[in-house]
C-alpha cells in the first residue's frame, strides 16, 4: 500500500496539470493541454501502480488544493501573469 508521500506526489502532479492548463505563458493551447494530459496520466499510473488508498488520496487532495495552488503559481508564473491563472 502506498504511503502519504505517494499520495502527495499524485496530488502534486494533479495540481501541476491544472496550472499547466491555465498558464497564459504557453507555446500553444494545444501543447499546454497535451502536457497537462500527460501529467494527469502520470498521476493516474502512480495511483494505480502504487495502490494509493482512496481515503488518503482524497484527504491529501483537499489539503494540496488549498496549500499548493497559490505557491506553485507564484513560483512558475511570472508576477504580471498570476492574475490570469486564478
Amino acid at each position: 500500500m502506498a504511503t502519504q508521500n505517494t499520495a502527495t506526489a499524485v496530488v502534486f502532479l494533479e495540481e501541476l496539470a491544472k496550472i499547466v492548463e491555465k498558464s497564459p505563458a504557453t507555446y500553444s493551447t494545444d501543447a499546454a493541454q497535451e502536457l497537462a494530459d500527460s501529467i494527469r496520466s502520470m498521476a493516474e499510473e502512480i495511483t494505480k501502480d502504487a495502490r494509493v488508498n482512496p481515503d488518503l488520496l482524497h484527504t491529501t487532495r483537499q489539503y494540496g488544493a488549498l496549500d499548493w495552488h497559490d505557491e506553485i503559481a507564484a513560483v512558475l508564473i511570472a508576477a504580471e501573469q498570476r492574475n490570469a491563472v486564478h
